[in-house]
């Protein structure tokens, strides 16, 4: 009983809701072989709309059965219709120039040119989808995709209007005034108002296709109680027709020898032109078609389908097909996620090409038209409106221009103007970002070197005149100035700067507008004295920054890191406070006097210490070795690092005279956590655990100035981390 009660949602609401979309897609396929094949070749419609058909048919069983998507249907690329109707009309003038008048010799060259047209096509799909350029869709701004849908939408519009009143190559007024065509256009509005409003009250799968199958019913009813018959309705333009020929016509041979090398380089631009198009059109209805399904998909597999069906379809002469994004979505709209409704189209097709006009002969105009409106009125304004009660006042203005940039100007240029359009926005609003997400002082923050007490209050007293400013994002020309103004008011107050830091580790570029303010950033520092250091410099930035011959002498240079930048600023503090006076070696006996005046003395450290000479580079203990002792930094500078395979070793900590190194391994132990260099000559004194033990038996009140001195310095570095771990200096 279940699978009978299951029989409308699994066959008979896909194979209806299929219908609906074949209705669309194939009538289409139809319109654009009537547009190429006009003219001259209208006699030979037949062999036109056979290839199309053919090629129609192929391409949507490929999308069908192929797409990653369920549900996906397939349909002729709009935008390449016009370019394949000029490559016909330059085919037909060549040909009645060299005497060959006959149409279906012309036809025949032309489905052949159409065809090589469409296979390059699918390769060049293919193509991009091997290099992984699917995705480059997901990369426009969702007001151009938002306007690219719009301005569709609008062409859709028109287009129902044209395919109602029979007027392909534009709508002349007069004709409009004509009595039939006011009749169709009532048909035509009372119908597409009934596919707007209905389905928007009934949220129910047949609401739409009773509409249209109720329209068509209407109609003949009608036309019966009138007596019409079908070939008064064709003379009237209410259905389609009539044609000529069985649509299962296959192309004469005989134009095929006339296509020389001379008439194919002719056609390159054409061809060219169509392939670019087509690869743009079908990357931007992929983006579309997962913004409006809300599911992601594997794009680059979706365009490799499109090529395989491409090329597939090329092989017979059809025009260029790809995913269909209107009709993909009734489609799923109705039925939803359908391999066998996805399919219906290229049913509809083959029984076309074997039953030929007998069924269009049915098919009212208006009401293919209404469903063409329906769904171009519902993109071209219904969803730009609802979109503006969401998005920002400025994407909806610039949704709206790429509308109308591509109703006036053609899908590319419409496209390049809302891109234009995207990015003076984007750059309109990046510049309310700060430039500089942190201005930190030397008071605030310092390197990451242990000094002694003394000069730690020094920097404390001495550090505003360092200032820091972390940079971020991409620096130019709008958001740049604000950065020059900071520093020049900065160099104008107390105190005088000594250091500015420009640390650049989250910048990602800079264009020449930046490069010209950090010149003059340099030119205030010669004018008042103090030094730029430029941190972090990636290495496309320092090549900028080398070219344009920013280093100058010390005053403008470049350091690894913001962290050994700020040690720089922190010795030429030291220097200047310490100039005219003589340095001497701090001892450990010095430095605890500082918390017991007077009680401390050398000679009662001494049998407790021994002490160690090292030469630049000299290695003080390594990672792994025993942690039996610790050091105090007499003179010189030794710094902790980690050792990396294969990359530079990582800075932990540099101890400068004053300062304790190893002084854990007193405490816990086991193993040296990282290896310890001296940076230049130093000297330090040695207090093993053995001696501190011994120390803490003879001389316990000595024993407690070390654990109390040991405390200070852990507290201190502790500190120091945990600033620089507050702004990221490593």
């Amino acid at each position: 009983m279940s699978r009978v009660l299951s029989f409308p949602e699994q066959v008979l609401r896909p194979a209806v809701a299929g219908t609906v979309t074949a209705i669309w897609t194939v009538v289409a396929s139809i319109a654009y072989a009537t547009l190429v094949f006009s003219g001259p070749l209208a006699p030979a419609l037949a062999v036109g709309l056979s290839t199309v058909l053919s090629g129609f048919v192929i391409s949507s069983v490929v999308i069908a059965l192929g797409s990653g998507l369920t549900g996906m249907t397939a349909s002729n690329l709009t935008v390449a219709a016009p370019v394949y109707a000029a490559m016909g009309v330059a085919i037909s003038s060549e040909f009645t120039r060299m005497g060959l008048t006959d149409p279906f010799t012309q036809a025949a060259a032309v489905s052949l040119a159409s065809g090589a047209a469409t296979l390059l096509t699918g390769l060049f799909f293919v193509a991009l989808a091997s290099f992984r350029l699917g995705s480059l869709g997901q990369l426009l701004p969702y007001p151009v995709i938002s306007g690219y849908n719009s301005g569709i939408g609008w062409f859709l519009l028109v287009g129902g209007l044209k395919l109602t009143v029979d007027q392909p190559l534009g709508i002349d007024t007069a004709h409009l005034l004509d009595g039939y065509t006011i009749a169709q256009l009532a048909a035509l509005i009372v119908t597409s108002a009934a596919l707007v409003i209905a389905p928007r009250r009934l949220a129910h799968w047949a609401v739409l296709p009773g509409i249209l199958i109720a329209a068509v019913l209407l109609f003949h009813l009608c036309r019966l109680a009138a007596g019409v018959d079908t070939a008064a309705l064709q003379a009237g333009h209410w259905v389609f027709g009539p044609f000529s020929g069985n649509f299962l016509h296959m192309p004469a041979i005989a134009g095929v020898a006339s296509l020389d090398l001379d008439l194919a380089r002719r056609l390159a631009p054409y061809v060219v032109g169509s392939v670019f198009i087509a690869a743009v059109t079908q990357i931007l209805v992929l983006s579309a078609l997962e913004n409006d399904l809300r599911r992601t998909f594997a794009l680059n597999h979706e365009l490799t389908m499109a090529g395989a069906a491409n090329i597939a379809g090329g092989l017979v002469g059809g025009l260029p097909t790809g995913q269909a994004l209107s009709a993909t979505v009734l489609l799923n709209q109705q039925t939803g996620p359908s391999r066998f409704g996805a399919l219906i189209p290229a049913i509809w097709g083959a029984i076309l090409l074997v039953a030929g006009p007998t069924l269009l002969a049915y098919l009212p105009r208006f009401a293919v038209g209404a469903l063409l409106i329906a769904v171009g009125l519902d993109r071209f304004l219904i969803r730009i409106l609802a979109d503006a009660r969401i998005n920002p006042v400025l994407e909806t203005i610039i949704a709206a221009i790429v509308s109308l940039s591509i109703i006036f100007f053609g899908i590319l240029n419409g496209m390049a103007i809302g891109l234009a359009a995207a990015i003076v926005l984007f750059a309109y609003n990046y510049r309310r970002i700060p430039v500089v997400w942190a201005t930190l002082s030397g008071s605030d923050v310092r390197s990451n070197v242990v000094r002694s007490p003394d000069v730690t209050r020094l920097l404390e007293a001495e550090g505003a005149r360092v200032v820091l400013f972390r940079l971020q994002g991409y620096l130019f020309f709008l958001n740049v100035s604000s950065l020059r103004s900071v520093v020049e008011k900065r160099a104008d107050e107390k105190p005088a700067l000594s250091d500015i830091i420009f640390d650049f580790r989250d910048v990602v570029g800079m264009d020449s507008s930046a490069l010209m303010a950090f010149r003059r950033i340099g030119q205030i520092a010669e004018e008042k004295a103090f030094r730029v250091a430029f941190a972090s410099l990636d290495a496309e930035l320092r090549d900028v920054f080398e070219r344009a011959r920013m280093w100058r002498d010390e005053r403008v240079f470049h350091v690894e890191t913001a962290d050994r930048a700020l040690q720089l600023a922190e010795d030429r503090l030291i220097a200047e406070s310490e100039r005219g006076r003589a340095t001497h070696a701090l001892t450990l006996s010095d430095t605890l006097a500082t918390f017991a005046p007077g009680e401390i003395s050398a000679e009662r450290l001494a049998p407790y210490l021994e002490h160690v000479e090292l030469q630049p580079n000299e290695v003080l203990m390594r990672l792994g070795d025993p942690a039996d002792a610790m050091f105090f930094v007499e003179t010189g500078e030794v710094t902790a690092e980690l050792q990396r395979e294969d990359a530079a070793p990582v800075r932990l900590q540099t101890s400068s005279s004053g300062a304790l190194t190893g002084e854990i391994a007193l405490f816990r132990g086991g193993v040296r956590t990282a290896s310890v260099r001296a940076e230049g000559n130093c000297r330090l004194a040695r207090l093993s655990k053995a001696a501190l033990s011994r120390m803490e038996r003879d001389d316990p009140d000595l024993a407690r100035l070390i654990h109390r001195f040991i405390i200070v310095q852990l507290a201190d570095k502790v500190a120091n981390t945990t600033r620089i771990v507050g702004v990221g200096l490593h």
